[in-house]
């Protein structure tokens, strides 16, 4: 048996965190509602996918995504966004989500990137 992929979700907003926990159920899914945080679980942990929204109090998702990229470079990137303009294109971002989206599409998005590797 292969061991539980891990995913770690960033956003600012409980509600989908725990949607996403929840669309999840088959990984290792650790959440955390600020970059500062989940830089704190990158610095002592290795995630498969780290999945974010760009814009949060307190810190980007793109300067998440930075850091990231020097702390886990093997770790997958999938940034979430409501606003259609932070899209820009990014060597270190594996896919852009726009929001709203549906569970369907972001499971399908997370396991393309795993799969694509």
């Amino acid at each position: 048996m292969s061991p539980r992929r891990r995913l770690l979700v960033v956003d600012d907003e409980a509600e989908i965190l725990e949607l996403l926990r929840l669309t999840f159920h088959d990984f290792d899914v650790e959440t955390a509602l600020n970059a500062e945080a989940a830089l704190d679980l990158l610095r002592t942990k290795c995630f498969d996918a780290l999945i974010t929204d760009v814009r949060m109090p307190g810190g980007s998702g793109l300067n998440l995504v930075d850091q990231a990229a020097t702390l886990r470079p093997g770790t997958a990137v999938i940034v979430m966004t409501g606003h259609h303009q932070d899209t820009t294109s990014d060597a270190r971002v594996a896919r852009w989500l726009l929001k709203p989206f549906s569970v369907t599409a972001i499971r399908a998005t997370v396991l393309d990137v795993l799969e694509g590797r």
